[in-house]
C-alpha cells in the first residue's frame, strides 16, 4: 500500500469516527443527565432539559428550572420548587413542593405538602394520595427563577 492510499483511509476513518460522535451528541440533545440529591442539607438550582431527578437526602432546597421528566422523592423534610415535571412520586414524609405544571401525582408518605398550579394541556394532573395527611392541591406559585 502506497503512502498516499493509507492516508486516504486513515482520513476516511477519521471522518465517519467524527461522524458518529456528532450523531451521538445531536441524539442527547434536549435530553438531561439524571441527577441524583442523596445528600443531607444541600441548596442547589438544577436545569432539568428532560432530566429525571431524585431527590433521597433530607433537609434540601431543591429549584428546578426547564422541564423534567421524573422528579422521585425518597428523602424527609425537603423544600422544592419546580417549573415543569411530568411526574411526581414522592415516598418520603414531610416533603414541601411546588409545582407550576405537572401531569401525574403520586404520594405514598405522610405529611406531605404538594401544591400545583396547572396541568398538562390545561388538565388537571392524575392525582393518587396514599399515606396519611398528605395535601394535594391547586393554588397559586412563584416562579423558579
Amino acid at each position: 500500500m502506497n503512502p498516499r492510499s493509507a492516508k486516504l483511509i486513515v482520513v476516511t476513518i477519521c471522518v465517519f469516527m467524527f461522524a458518529g460522535d456528532l450523531s451521538h451528541e445531536g441524539s442527547a440533545l434536549g435530553q438531561g443527565k439524571d441527577v441524583t440529591i442523596s445528600n443531607d442539607d444541600q441548596t442547589t438550582t438544577i436545569d432539568c432539559t428532560g432530566s429525571n431527578v431524585t431527590v433521597s437526602g433530607d433537609d434540601n432546597n431543591v429549584t428546578l428550572k426547564g422541564e423534567c421528566r421524573n422528579l422521585t422523592v425518597s428523602g424527609d423534610d425537603n423544600n422544592i420548587n419546580a417549573m415543569t415535571v411530568t411526574e411526581v412520586t414522592v415516598s418520603g414524609d414531610d416533603n414541601n413542593i411546588r409545582v407550576e405544571t405537572v401531569a401525574r401525582i403520586s404520594t405514598s408518605g405522610d405529611d406531605n405538602n404538594i401544591t400545583w398550579k396547572a396541568g398538562v394541556g390545561g388538565k388537571p394532573p392524575d392525582i393518587s394520595s396514599g399515606g396519611d395527611d398528605n395535601k394535594v392541591k391547586q393554588g397559586n406559585l412563584i416562579r423558579a427563577k
